[in-house]
C-alpha cells in the first residue's frame, strides 16, 4: 500500500498497533508539528466588463502585475512588520488563465487567491457548515483575499461573475487535511523523526520523514515527506515511491522508451551513464525489505516486507 495520506490522518486510519516500534511510530506521527490551516477563494472574472468606464485592460495595475511576458503568480504582504504566518497578513494569488487563455471562454480569467498556512482552526471547528454564521465567517475571513486581488484587479468583486471561499472545513474534508493543516512545519536545519539513512550518514539535515514505514506493506508519499511541501516535491516522493518498489532494470528501460517518444524528451536518454549506475544501484532495487523472496513453484509467495 502506498498512501499519501498526511501524518495525522495517517495516525487516524491505522488500527490499533500491535509491535512496539509501530505504537513508537504512530505516537511520533500524531505530534509532529504542523502548520495551521489556509484559507481559498476562487474567482472567475470578467475582463471584458465596463466598470466606472474601464475594463479591465485599462488598469494599470492589471498591466504591472502579468507583464514580464504575462506572470501568473504573486505574493502580497499587508503589513511587513506583522508575521508572514499571520493568515490575515501574507497572502498569494495565481492566475492560470494569464499563461493560458484556452483554460477560459475568451474574455474571462480564473484566479485562485490563498493565505498563508496559518489561519487558526479553533474558530472554524465551532461553526456547523452551511449555517448562516459560517457562510459570514467564511466572508469575513476571505476578505483579505479579495484585498490582496485589487492590488491587480482593483474592481474585481465588481468583475466576479463566479466566487467561492474554501474555509479550512472545506479543506479538511475534500483534501483530507487533519484540522485543515497546510501541512508539516519543520523548522530549517531541523532533522525529522524517521528521516532515513541518509541523516545518519550525512551533515545535512533532512527535515522530512522518508517513505518507509515499520507497518509490513506500507509506504507513504505526498507533502508530509522527503522531499516536503509543493507539488514538484510531492510528485517527487510517488517517484521514489515507485523506486522503492520496481527494479532498476524497469526504470532505465521507460526512460529510454520515453527518450524515442518524441525530441523534447531526448533528454531521460540514460544513455553510457547507466552503465555506471547499474551495478551501484540495481542490487538495491526494489527496497530489500520490499523484495519477494524466491519459494518452490508448489509453495505460496511470500513477501517479506518487514521495514529494518
Amino acid at each position: 500500500v502506498v498512501s499519501n495520506a498526511t501524518p495525522f490522518d495517517t495516525v487516524k486510519l491505522l488500527k490499533a498497533a500491535d509491535t512496539p516500534g509501530v505504537t513508537k511510530w504512530r505516537s511520533t506521527l500524531g505530534t509532529l508539528p504542523r502548520h495551521g490551516a489556509i484559507m481559498h477563494l476562487f474567482v472567475a472574472i470578467d475582463a471584458e466588463k465596463v466598470v466606472d468606464g474601464k475594463k479591465l485592460e485599462d488598469h494599470e495595475s492589471w498591466h504591472t502585475a502579468t507583464a514580464r511576458g504575462g506572470t501568473p503568480a504573486h505574493l502580497v504582504v499587508q503589513d511587513w512588520g506583522r508575521s508572514m504566518q499571520d493568515s490575515q497578513n501574507l497572502c498569494s494569488f495565481f492566475i492560470p488563465s494569464v499563461k493560458d487563455p484556452s483554460i477560459c471562454p475568451p474574455g474571462k480569467h480564473t484566479i485562485h487567491v490563498y493565505s498563508s498556512g496559518g489561519e487558526p482552526y479553533e474558530p472554524w471547528e465551532k461553526l456547523v457548515p452551511g449555517s448562516a454564521e459560517y457562510e459570514a465567517y467564511k466572508e469575513e475571513r476571505a476578505e483579505v483575499l479579495w484585498r490582496a486581488l485589487e492590488n491587480c484587479v482593483p474592481d474585481a468583486k465588481e468583475r466576479a461573475v463566479f466566487h467561492i471561499v474554501g474555509s479550512p472545513l472545506a479543506h479538511e474534508a475534500f483534501l483530507r487535511r487533519d484540522r485543515g493543516t497546510y501541512g508539516m512545519a519543520w523548522a530549517a536545519g531541523q532533522a525529522a523523526p524517521y528521516s532515513g539513512l541518509l541523516t545518519k550518514l550525512l551533515p545535512i539535515p533532512f527535515p522530512f520523514p522518508d517513505l518507509k514505514t515499520p507497518v509490513d506493506g506500507l509506504l507513504r508519499c505526498g507533502d508530509s515527506c522527503f522531499p516536503g511541501i509543493g507539488t514538484p516535491s510531492a510528485a517527487a516522493s510517488g517517484v521514489i515511491a515507485a523506486n522503492t518498489l520496481t527494479k532498476l532494470e524497469n526504470h532505465i528501460d521507460m526512460l529510454t522508451e520515453t527518450s524515442k517518444k518524441h525530441p523534447i524528451y531526448k533528454f531521460l536518454d540514460p544513455g553510457p551513464f547507466q552503465w555506471l549506475y547499474r551495478p551501484l544501484v540495481a542490487p538495491f532495487t526494489p527496497s530489500a525489505e520490499l523484495q519477494v523472496t524466491p519459494v518452490a513453484a508448489d509453495a505460496p509467495a511470500v513477501l517479506n516486507a518487514t521495514v529494518a
